[in-house]
């Protein structure tokens, strides 16, 4: 089986889910409570953060793929 790259937006989606469902689950079996307000902004910004860094490490793996070209001397 072939290894692939880290796909951080899955992986990132994937621990603010369980996060999000073990907040709701400790509200569930205690006497805590979570205010709605903050539930969907923060699930939004970890997942904008994730497309962020996923959009940056893709940069830089292009950049190491293909250099960018200087022109010689004699070409200006």
């Amino acid at each position: 089986m072939r290894r692939h790259d880290l796909d951080w937006v899955s992986l990132i989606a994937g621990l603010v889910f369980t996060v999000l469902a073990l907040g709701y689950l400790l509200v569930a079996v205690t006497d805590l409570s979570i205010d709605g307000r903050f539930v969907w902004p923060v699930v939004l910004v970890a997942l904008g953060g994730a497309g962020v860094a996923t959009a940056v490490k893709a940069n830089q793996r292009e950049e190491q793929q293909f250099p960018a070209r200087v022109p010689a001397d004699d070409q200006i």
